[in-house]
């Protein structure tokens, strides 16, 4: 029995692909050539995770406003910039191993950040398939991606390439002061309502769309995944906003999408 899927030599490998993921890869050309990954084990400094800068204050909107403190906003630049180099440094070691193989890229790349036992240690993990184009000359540096099978497929078929992967971080932090949502009279004046809570998760949303975009700045991105996470204290609140996806690539114009053909004519 004969199959247009071509063979695997040498010896066994390891992959983090499904099955269908990989024979996906097959029918594009890609070989997998086994798992790669990259690790960040780091320290962070008992500064990193409390300093902020104020970005915008509330003043108290109760009556008593002389004895009263005053509530801000502001964000942890410094701690944010901490994880995206560990996300850097992991990536940059997963490429590495990949290029030891003779790697063109890594597919399937999984990316886990985290902070054991809640301290003030910083892990970052990456993992993936590297794969090899058949026909292709090595690149300088592989690319990478969290795409795989189908998805992989479809983006390759409207023109697309696969760049990099992609993290940004933001956090915004919201040190309330005295009652920044009462809603009555006082410095506001009656009537008047503030949301700091909801300014906090729109500085953290817009301050990683603005560094993923600054990321990759002559390439789109892909299949993009947002989390946020909040963490509420007794006066201070963390609203943290991360952004995972893949950078891609126009190298050619999108192939014309063919016409349907009738199978069945309902008029008749």
């Amino acid at each position: 029995m004969s199959t247009d899927l071509p063979s695997i030599e040498g010896n066994a490998f390891n992959s983090s692909l499904s099955i269908p993921d990989f024979a996906a890869c097959l029918s594009m050309g890609l070989r997998p050539v086994g798992m790669v990954q990259g690790f960040y084990y780091g320290q962070l400094s008992s500064g990193s995770n409390y300093s902020a800068t104020p970005v915008r204050t509330y003043p108290c909107a109760c009556m008593e406003v002389t004895y009263h403190q005053t509530g801000w906003l502001g964000t942890a630049d410094t701690l944010d910039q901490i994880w995206m180099t560990a996300h850097e440094a992991a990536l940059e070691r997963m490429l590495t191993e990949a290029a030891g193989m003779g790697a063109h890229g890594v597919v399937g790349v999984t990316t886990r950040m985290s902070r054991p036992n809640g301290g003030a240690v910083l892990q970052a993990h990456l993992f993936g398939t590297a794969v090899t184009v058949e026909g292709a000359s090595a690149p300088e540096k592989p690319w990478s991606t969290q795409l795989a099978g189908h998805k992989l497929a479809k983006l390759i078929e409207i023109g697309f390439v696969p760049s990099s992967v992609a993290f940004a971080r933001s956090t915004a932090v919201l040190v309330e002061g005295c009652n920044l949502e009462y809603y009555g009279s006082g410095r506001y004046g009656t009537g008047h309502v503030v949301h700091p809570l909801e300014d906090a998760h729109k500085l953290a949303r817009s301050g990683a769309l603005s560094r993923v975009g600054q990321l990759g700045t002559h390439a789109s991105l892909y299949d993009v995944q947002m989390q946020v996470q909040e963490a509420e204290g007794m006066q201070t609140s963390y609203i943290t906003c991360t952004i995972l996806g893949s950078f891609v690539r126009r190298v050619r114009a999108a192939m014309p999408t063919a016409s349907p053909i009738p199978t069945v004519n309902l008029a008749s």
